[in-house]
């Protein structure tokens, strides 16, 4: 039994799935086994089996495929059930570890095995053609803080979706017996359509507190290749409207949960189908009713945001006000600031300029592939980390 298992699902994105593996195989930490599931059609299968060859003769990599492609949270469930480990993580092909995540979790746990252990979470930095770790938590002894989960819960029922860096099996390792204890209590570790979500009420519904490190050991990347980021930002693509198609055809069951039953893509309405399911399979009835006019003011800030940012919502926002009316809530207005940045941005939008976006500050120097700038990122943490210790001893 390995001390750790990482799962990495993949459907259909055989580039990125090479990266997510090489962030786990160059760990600093040896006692892992890395699992590889393929969901992809079958063109995309061959590709990402070709792509893994070279990784064929460690002796830590597995790869498995499952008969035909599965729904998001079926392929999860039954990929995660092929781990091994004492402890087991989901890492998804456009998900990548800092090199010394594993050794980070593992010192957490050796203080005193707990149930769950999640990270902070971060994105990469990428120019096009060349990419940098962040140097927020290079440092060398990150902070552990315990956080409770009645705060979490609240704040889901309150439509309020900021706590991000919560457990949702991306950012965390789970012990194998929870995960046992998870299948005797509801049958499955995931639910709902958003496997992570699914996942994450579970956890809140099982445990009242766990060890967070506030260190960002999972770093995103490939944004424009997100599921969720093209349902928060209304920009649907070829995988999710795949997504979608997968839920509609095999996962309808879990739709009338939604509080808007025929919407499958405003991300408020996603999040909060899938609190409802949770608070439906709740063991300990701590998850209480949503708040109906939160839910509703929520929807319409976002709603405007994507309008702001020339998106046309005209049929999402048919959709709130006939819930509006159904629901005796009070109409949504705009707040001073907000009624100021629609200005600018329409403006913007008759003058023909694309819509502001942040661009990611970048400090010191940018590297070709992924690997490489985990790589240096790494080497720099442990040259800082002698310097301390030579430090040390010189003080002493």
């Amino acid at each position: 039994m390995p001390r750790f298992s990482i799962v990495i699902p993949s459907r259909n994105r055989a580039d990125l799935a090479l990266s997510a593996l090489q962030s786990v195989l160059e760990q600093d930490f040896r006692d892992f086994e890395v699992i590889v599931s393929d969901n992809s059609d079958e063109d995309e299968s061959k590709a990402l089996f070709r792509a893994l060859q070279p990784f064929s003769a460690d002796p830590r990599f597995r790869y498995i495929k499952p008969q035909r492609p599965l729904p998001m949270t079926a392929h999860w469930e039954w990929a995660v059930a092929h781990a091994t480990g004492e402890y087991v993580g989901i890492l998804t092909d456009r998900m990548i570890l800092r090199l010394y995540t594993l050794s980070t979790v593992d010192a957490v746990i050796a203080r005193g095995g707990p149930e769950l252990v999640a990270y902070e979470r971060t994105n990469l930095i990428e120019t096009g053609t060349s990419f940098a770790v962040p140097k927020k938590g290079s440092g060398a002894a990150p902070l552990v803080t315990i956080r409770k989960t009645a705060p979490i819960i609240e704040a889901f029922s309150r439509s309020d979706f900021s706590p991000m860096d919560t457990p949702r099996f991306l950012n965390s390792f789970v012990s194998a017996t929870f995960l046992d204890h998870l299948r005797s209590e509801y049958g499955s570790v995931f639910t709902g359509v958003a496997p992570d979500y699914g996942f994450l009420m579970r956890v809140l519904d099982q445990i009242d507190e766990f060890p967070f490190i506030e260190t960002p050991l999972l770093i995103k990347h490939s944004e424009d290749r997100s599921n969720g980021k093209s349902f928060t930002h209304y920009n649907l693509d070829k995988a999710g409207n795949d997504f979608i198609a997968f839920s509609r055809s095999e996962q309808g069951e879990f739709l009338k949960f939604s509080p808007v039953p025929d919407d499958l893509v405003m991300i408020t309405n996603v999040m909060m189908r899938e609190y409802e399911i949770g608070r439906h399979n709740q063991r300990r009835g701590h998850f209480p009713n949503f708040e109906k006019q939160a839910f509703y003011n929520e929807s319409l800030r976002h709603l405007m945001v994507l309008k702001r940012e020339g998106k046309n919502v005209a049929l999402l926002l048919d959709r709130m006000e006939k819930y509006r009316a159904e629901n005796g809530l009070s109409s949504y207005r705009l707040s001073s600031r907000e009624r100021r940045k629609h200005i600018r941005a329409k403006i913007r939008r008759i003058l023909g300029f694309s819509p502001r976006k942040r661009k990611p500050k970048l400090e010191g120097q940018t590297f070709p592939t992924i690997i490489d700038a985990l790589r240096i990122e790494a080497q720099e943490r442990r040259n800082r980390l002698v310097l301390s210790n030579e430090e040390l001893v010189s003080f002493g």
